[in-house]
């Protein structure tokens, strides 16, 4: 294995127990455009060459299958599996939200929501967050945007102007951004050496790069209220992280492509060819 990508593997293996997690992470990146589905043994032989064992591996998947995440079938002796269609929504949510278009641009207010104690509030609390509002000093905040007609029918929502430098200040605090930068931080100071060695990778390590790049990646920016420019400081880590990610991506896509279309099987043979919307994944900055 290449010495960067084992370094960054080393990283990830200091961390709590992780397996499943990856799992997800492959079939959300490199499975979901390929059909969702993929035999066993391409998991298995792939964690093997990151160190994990089989062992590990199906105890891993049959957990992820039991929580609905992946669904089981059986061919002879060999075993498959696919996303499980109660959770392909959050796979193909999940896949928007981290290769899909840059934070909008163009907002600079916010819409303050106000809402009446009692049942119903928490309700409406958890559906606010799930629309990017986050609760701060007794209200929910957001960068402006509508609300759905019936949300809107039982709160009290304003539209708030600031002045550039205030807006920033209340987003730091409000969105936590500083740990958020930290972590963005963190990221780009275990990847950015393997910008360098991306042509050198075989094609079996060009697919675990991208697999670890994502993983760390998704992690973050599943976090990630992804705020206007407007709401951010000047120099945010997160414009540096996913032009990095972005950057090696395009690079290992390729080779990592290749791996699976040698190796890696499904019930019926070869994988089927990836949807062309992969090659399209970071394509707006």
């Amino acid at each position: 294995m290449n010495a960067h990508v084992a370094a960054i593997l080393a990283r990830l293996q200091e961390q709590p127990s992780h397996t499943g997690s990856l799992i997800v992470t492959l079939f959300g990146d490199a499975i979901l455009p390929r059909g969702g589905a993929v035999a066993l043994s391409t998991i298995i032989e792939l964690c093997a060459a990151i160190g994990i064992g089989s062992g590990v591996v199906r105890t891993a998947v049959s957990r992820l299958a039991a929580d609905g995440w992946l669904v089981a079938t059986r061919q002879s002796r060999a075993s498959f599996y696919r996303i499980g269609p109660a959770r392909s929504g959050e796979f193909i949510r999940a896949a928007r939200h981290i290769f899909g278009p840059a934070r909008r641009q163009g907002v600079h207010r916010l819409t303050i929501v106000l809402s009446e104690p009692g049942e119903a509030r928490e309700a409406a609390r958890d559906r606010l967050a799930k629309l990017g509002f986050v609760a701060w000093q007794g209200v929910m905040l957001a960068p402006e945007r509508p609300l759905p007609p019936s949300l809107a029918a039982g709160v009290t929502a304003l539209t708030a102007t600031a002045t550039p430098e205030a807006l920033q200040r209340l987003a730091a605090k409000a969105w936590r951004l500083e740990v958020l930068g930290e972590r963005y931080q963190s990221f780009i100071e275990a990847f950015e050496s393997l910008a360098r060695q991306t042509r050198r990778l075989d094609a079996r390590d060009a697919l675990i790069a991208r697999t670890l790049l994502i993983h760390d990646y998704r992690r973050i920016i599943l976090r990630d209220p992804r705020l206007p420019g407007a709401f951010l400081p000047e120099q945010w880590q997160g414009h540096a992280a996913r032009g990095l990610c972005g950057a090696l991506y395009a690079d290992l896509l390729a080779p990592a492509e290749n791996w699976l279309d040698r190796n890696a099987r499904t019930e019926t043979g070869d994988l089927p060819p990836p949807d062309p919307s992969l090659w399209k994944r970071f394509a707006n900055g």
